[in-house]
């Protein structure tokens, strides 16, 4: 970004408050939700019989699944912004930069001085299995009156609204999906993890403003994991079936990794199977699954193609190391023409540092 195309942001504010820069532009899809910086380990296991490994190498890149969910659409050539607050530490001033790079719109980030912006720690091993433990941070302190005086402009003025299940508290959620529904705006909402852990351990909010989020979800995605402890279904075809019914989303999907994903859409269920290889890293899978359902919708593929689509961007995703590794169209085709990742990604992996 040039000089003369510099963003002027509110000064961070000292104290308990928090500032957020008014915002009222009009994008194709605006997210409050998850936005973090990512710090992936890789690792020769995740055992636990000896204290301590050496770690293989370390990539610093943006996650979420909100945010990820909006770098793949802008990949894809839409506008999108993302709607929040940073600390004001490197972090924050990094995150913002790379969404700035992917021409993701930041005029709604403001900036809290003293605090900690949001980040993860990522353990990945060699076969794909890894674990992740979050520092949601200043997300923390984002409340509905910040969503209400700052956001509520852009909010209007899109077609898709996107936020997960994982950072924001609960209300401050609610509240921007009501601003959403009053603008005819299509809500997206991605829970990909334990939603029940969430609400009774971590503290993000009641059951009853999770409950009213998904009833109020139109386009409805879940990991596995949380489609079981939400429905008591063990496959992800009966999960799928159980929370289609009782949240009546227009689309209602669970992603199951290698076994593919099911979506619900008009009285229909489709299978959608994993597409590509093995993959090498599911990091940023979800949110590019998310993000490639989003465009599909918005470009009037519907249905199983729409499953196709999403399927195809977390199978590009997964195909190297890394949340950024999120294809254009032009990848993503080539892998819906069964041609595979292989030809489709880039040869060479991402550099650690």
């Amino acid at each position: 970004m040039s000089p003369e195309q510099e963003i002027n942001r509110p000064d961070p504010v000292p104290g308990d408050g928090v500032e957020t820069a008014p915002c009222s532009e009009a994008v194709d899809v605006v997210g409050i939700g998850s936005c973090v910086m990512n710090y992936v380990a890789m690792v020769p296991e995740l055992g636990r019989s000896q204290r301590k490994r050496h770690s293989q190498g370390l990539e610093i890149t943006p996650g979420g699944a909100t945010a990820l969910s909006l770098i793949q659409l802008a990949r894809l050539g839409i506008n999108t912004a993302w709607l929040g607050i940073m600390g004001d530490d490197d972090d924050g001033s990094r995150i913002i930069e790379h969404l700035e790079n992917e021409n993701i719109m930041t005029h709604g980030i403001g900036r809290r001085k003293g605090a900690r912006s949001p980040f993860s720690w990522v353990t990945l091993c060699p076969d794909g299995e890894r674990n992740t433990f979050i520092f949601p941070n200043v997300l923390s302190d984002l409340t509905a009156e910040n969503v209400t005086a700052n956001m509520v402009g852009c909010i209007d003025n899109s077609l898709h609204f996107h936020t997960d299940i994982s950072t924001v508290p609960l209300r401050t959620t609610l509240q921007a999906i009501e601003i959403a529904h009053a603008a005819d705006c299509l809500v997206f909402t991605d829970v990909d993890a334990d939603p029940i852990y969430l609400v009774e351990e971590v503290g993000l909010g009641r059951m009853k403003e999770l409950e009213v989020i998904l009833q109020k979800t139109d386009v409805l995605k879940l990991c596995l994991e949380a489609a079981r402890r939400l429905s008591g279904e063990e496959s992800a075809r009966k999960a799928c079936d159980h929370l289609h019914k009782a949240y009546r989303s227009r689309y209602t999907v669970v992603t199951a990794g290698r076994e593919g994903s099911f979506i619900m859409y008009d009285g229909q269920v489709w299978h959608i199977p994993a597409l590509g290889g093995p993959g090498v890293d599911s990091t940023g899978a979800g949110g590019a699954y998310y993000g490639g359902l989003s465009y599909a919708l918005l470009t009037g593929i519907k249905g199983e193609s729409a499953g196709y689509f999403a399927a195809a961007c977390a199978a590009f995703a997964c195909s190297r190391v890394g949340s950024l590794h999120l294809g254009t169209r032009e990848e993503i085709d080539i892998i819906l023409s069964g041609e595979g990742v292989e030809e489709a990604a880039e040869t060479d992996l991402p550099d650690v540092v």
